[in-house]
């Protein structure tokens, strides 16, 4: 039964990201047609966490609780991990070679692995982990 939960908690966890990064998308392309591109960023990263937050918070991890520190810690750790995404994916650009066809693709997509990875267990560990088993 425990490994059912973990099961579901991670779909939906995986749900709740696909879906961020959908809005992410949506805003930020909306935007920069209006507001120069960081500021079109910013607002849309945010408005990203700010659904993240609550689904997880609610239908992913079933969390009553909802409080200022709590979120705090969460907007810390998706800052943090946008760094690291940010990070990986400008170190594996600047490692593969500029001919290598797939180089922007696959440094995305390992940079976006590692950094939802590193999401769920900081999440998890650190913010929701008075969910009952």
């Amino acid at each position: 039964m425990l490994k059912n939960k973990k099961n579901k908690e991670l779909l939906k966890y995986i749900f709740v990201g696909l879906s961020t990064v959908l809005i992410d998308f949506i805003i930020y392309k909306f935007l920069i047609k209006f507001i120069v591109i960081y500021l079109a960023k910013t607002i849309s990263f945010l408005s990203g966490t700010f659904f993240s937050y609550q689904l997880n918070r609610t239908w992913t991890f079933k969390s009553g609780k909802k409080t200022v520190s709590q979120f705090i810690k969460y907007l810390i750790i998706h800052i943090t991990s946008l760094m690291l995404n940010v990070f990986i994916n400008s170190l594996l650009l600047n490692t593969f070679s500029k001919n290598y066809f797939l180089s922007y693709e696959v440094s995305f997509l390992i940079a976006t692995l590692t950094s939802a990875i590193y999401n769920f267990l900081f999440i998890k560990v650190f913010i929701f982990n008075n969910t009952k088993s």
